[in-house]
């Protein structure tokens, strides 16, 4: 009997528990989109690569933009595919 007793107890309390973390879950939300930076505020951030030098520096005069030099000294460096 006590069996049975706690088990309708925890199924009449789950929808109270579930709905709680739903709302806990929104306002997480709610407050880490209102303080994530817009994608125009991350263009700053996003490198644009080129494969060789050449190319960065003709687009770079063409955008009047800075060249971003990496040079990968590794036995398996590549660029290209991220493996440093």
């Amino acid at each position: 009997m006590l069996r049975y007793l706690l088990c309708l107890v925890s199924l009449l309390l789950t929808p109270t528990v579930s709905s709680a973390q739903d709302r806990t879950a929104n306002r997480i939300l709610t407050k880490y989109r209102a303080t994530r930076p817009s994608s125009k505020e991350l263009a700053m951030y996003r490198l644009d690569w080129s494969p060789s030098y050449g190319e960065a520096l003709r687009r770079a005069a063409a955008e009047s933009r800075p060249v971003f030099l990496v040079i990968i000294h590794a036995r398996y460096g590549d660029i290209a595919s991220g493996h440093c």
